[in-house]
């Protein structure tokens, strides 16, 4: 599996997943909820500490007790110690970034959008 599909695999567990510059090519935005992600690829390096990652939950509700229990299944998924996503020639270790992990957001042109910022880190274990 390659990394990008294995980063696409781990996401759509969750909600239905889309690499977050796909959205802007479809006639008309997907229905919520669903999940954007960055994606961002690498190879094993010693000196490097993983690429900054950012996902987004889209929701549309008039609470956030939805947006912010997907959230939470996430967070646990990912765990206290990463999630290992294995991939052509290695795996992938995605993991929380702890200090800022999720951010709420909304939409100023309509106020039942609901947004969760997520920020991650993925380490890239691979040989290419």
């Amino acid at each position: 599996m390659t990394k990008a599909a294995a980063i696409q695999t781990f996401f759509s567990q969750f909600l239905t997943a889309y690499e977050e510059n796909s959205v802007y090519s479809m006639d008309e935005p997907p229905a919520m909820p669903y999940l954007t992600y960055q994606l961002t690829t690498g190879a094993f390096d010693p000196d490097n500490n993983g690429a900054a990652v950012s996902v987004s939950l889209w929701y549309r509700s008039e609470r956030w007790v939805e947006i912010n229990a997907k959230t939470e299944e996430i967070s646990r998924v990912i765990g206290r110690h990463g999630a290992r996503l294995k991939c052509d020639g290695g795996y992938i270790v995605i993991r929380r970034n702890d200090t800022t992990f999720a951010q709420s957001m909304g939409d100023p042109s309509d106020d039942k959008v609901k947004r969760k910022l997520i920020n991650l880190t993925m380490e890239y274990y691979t040989n290419d």
